[in-house]
């Protein structure tokens, strides 16, 4: 009989230089936009207490393509010196996957509006060489999103889905579950507590439907 395998969450949320994680260049396309921090909130179930944290900052290759109006801030925080001990990409995640291996279980990867997070963790996995039977040591295959449950959740019958209202930097779903703000400026750790805090209380929202 094989042994069932068992799942923690990892609930993740980088910042990034801006919104492409890949651009077509001549012919090429070519990675652009680059991850500048990784934070993520690693959970048990069913009760969904914190196991632990890992935060890091990356230096990027390009800083002169960072956009302007960042809800991270980076060009005003990087110049303050808070990435003045950021380490390379490939080193972050080498770090990341050193932070994951204290867990027997598989991560199931989670986060807000995580479609977003997850396109550029795949262009930097691929540029780090690292393939998905390596991922495959430490994730499951399926993604979950906050922001897709907070919608089933929350949207009321006969209203019209408008998807700012269900950004966390609007604090509107913060107030209808009734969780502390996240606070500015945004950070990646920040963002995957406020991520693992939104599904905790819809998960214990539904529980106490059930009952």
């Amino acid at each position: 009989m094989v042994a069932k395998e068992e799942y923690i969450f990892g609930f993740i949320d980088i910042e990034t230089t801006g919104h492409d994680p890949l651009k077509k260049v001549g012919n090429v396309l070519v990675p652009w936009h680059e991850i500048i921090e990784i934070g993520m909130v690693v959970a048990d179930q069913p009760n969904f207490d914190k196991l632990g944290e890992f935060e890091i900052k990356i230096n990027p290759q390009h800083p002169e393509r960072c956009i302007s109006n960042l809800i991270n801030e980076y060009p005003k925080r990087a110049f303050n010196g808070e990435w003045n001990d950021a380490v390379s990409l490939n080193c972050a995640l080498k770090k990341l996957f050193e932070f994951l291996g204290q867990w027997q279980e598989k991560i199931i990867p989670t986060g807000h509006n995580f479609f977003f997070d997850w396109n550029f963790l795949q262009v930097a996995f691929v540029c780090c060489d690292i393939l998905n039977e390596d991922l495959s040591r430490f994730f499951h295959y399926t993604r979950l999103d906050t922001r897709s449950m907070a919608v089933q959740e929350l949207l009321e019958p006969n209203v019209i889905y408008d998807p700012r209202e269900f950004s966390v930097r609007s604090g509107k779903i913060s107030k209808r579950l009734g969780i502390k703000q996240e606070p500015y400026p945004h950070t990646a750790l920040n963002g995957a507590m406020q991520s693992y805090k939104i599904f905790k209380k819809i998960r214990e929202n539904v529980n106490q439907n059930l009952k």
